[in-house]
């Protein structure tokens, strides 16, 4: 098959959804399929790498594509009225409409969307893989449209909760192919929020790419190599500096425990950046954790699987917000991998990426109180610590493979083209028979 994968998260982004996008791509490879990816970030053609989506482009950008632009815009249009089958009329309009509801952002859909046709009729796609249900869920559902060419888009947690103007992302989860999701808890939220058939939802987990997990150093050698103490009881947060992820009650949790004894051989390392970095570094300070805390920044996933490896205890507590969710966490799949026990609490989908009692702990988001409790019983309980690290380490193995779940992936994508073409016959041969 010739896979089309539209994202606007990958390469050299970091971060959970940019992992999963380049895994995606290159394990489907490795099993023979040609996949194309079109993303705003990476071009590397011989890798079939795209960079053909439109950053953002401000009004002023139209009178840079004069003429061509608004010729494309109305051949657009054209083609979603008189050619995009199986759409009512008012729906038609929605979709065009959509287009120029914002219009700070009308160029670079535009422009994407041109892009993206040229590729599409130069590569010859056979089926859709939208990386998100967002912007490249209108995308895709465009391209499938004009070129009758089945779809799947990837659901995540806050892609879709978030809700497009004219309910024209509602309208689109209901009429594509499949959609798939990591847990049972996003399927039963993209359900009930969109009023998709279960049916058309398919559960696929993430995964620990193994082969590329692999780490040499003994834990020893790597605490020596990074000078830790094999004292140092070591805990370890992965993930980017975002208002929900709970970094403030990880932070005061420590403090709480320093506060009670101070001669407690803790160290915190943090993995990742991002927009709350300076609040995150102002608090550290407010609390006098400076000594105690190290913001290790974007690091590449070599030294980040070293960090797993000789840590003692991985820490992720996302808080609950509104239009926002943890969808899964692969970062505690990640961690059990390495062996290592996870706290997280119960918020989305870490419900089902930290199996309470079993893999670590679940507490409740904002609870510092009980993040020092569960800390505290690791700290002291390094049998504990070594139960929760092989039963987790096991279910990654059994159930969070990238080897085995890519086999999902293609099944998937295979089954929906053969569908997909298996009912436009029997409509073809239906249409034939009833004019004769």
């Amino acid at each position: 098959m010739r896979i089309a994968l539209i994202t606007n998260n990958f390469i050299p982004n970091k971060g959970g959804i940019a992992n999963v996008m380049l895994n995606v791509s290159n394990i489907l490879t490795e099993l023979g399929e040609k996949v194309y990816v079109f993303n705003k970030s990476h071009h590397n053609p011989n890798n079939l790498h795209f960079n053909v989506l439109s950053n953002d482009i401000s009004l002023k950008g139209i009178f840079k594509y004069h003429i061509k632009f608004f010729y494309f815009l109305f051949y657009l249009f054209f083609h979603i009225l008189f050619f995009f089958k199986g759409i009512k009329l008012k729906d038609k309009l929605k979709l065009m409409f959509f287009y120029c509801f914002y219009l700070k952002f009308i160029v670079r859909r535009i422009i994407s969307i041109k892009n993206l046709v040229k590729s599409f009729k130069e590569h010859k796609i056979d089926v859709i893989l939208s990386g998100s249900a967002n912007i490249p869920l209108l995308y895709s559902y465009i391209l499938s449209k004009w070129f009758k060419i089945p779809m799947v888009t990837i659901a995540h947690g806050d892609d879709f909760l978030i809700k497009y103007p004219l309910n024209i992302k509602t309208f689109i989860l209901q009429n594509i192919q499949k959609i798939i999701v990591t847990n049972k808890i996003m399927k039963k939220f993209i359900t009930r929020i969109h009023n998709v058939s279960t049916n058309n939802v398919k559960i696929i987990h993430l995964g620990v790419n193994i082969n590329d997990s692999i780490v040499e150093e003994s834990i020893p050698e790597l605490r020596n190599k990074f000078g830790i103490n094999k004292e140092e009881f070591i805990i370890l947060t992965v993930s980017r500096f975002y208002p929900r992820k709970g970094f403030e009650t990880i932070l005061r949790a420590i403090r709480l425990i320093l506060d009670e004894n101070r001669n407690i051989p803790i160290k915190y390392f943090i993995i990742g950046g991002g927009e709350e970095q300076k609040k995150i570094e102002l608090l550290i300070s407010q609390l006098n954790l400076e000594k105690i805390v190290t913001l290790l920044g974007e690091v590449d996933d070599s030294l980040k699987n070293k960090y797993f490896k000789l840590s003692d205890l991985f820490i992720l507590v996302p808080e609950l917000k509104k239009n926002s969710i943890e969808g899964f966490g692969i970062v505690y799949i990640e961690a059990n991998y390495f062996k290592l026990p996870v706290i997280g609490s119960r918020s989305g989908g870490v419900k089902i990426a930290v199996e309470d009692q079993k893999t670590g702990f679940l507490i409740k988001p904002n609870d510092e109180v009980s993040l020092k409790e569960r800390i505290m019983h690791l700290y002291n309980d390094e049998q504990l610590r070594c139960k929760f690290g092989e039963y987790g380490h096991k279910r990654v193995v059994d159930f969070f493979n990238w080897e085995k779940n890519s086999l999902i992936y293609r099944n998937v994508l295979k089954n929906t083209f053969n569908e997909f073409y298996s009912e436009n016959k029997q409509k073809l041969l239906s249409n034939l028979k009833n004019k004769n």
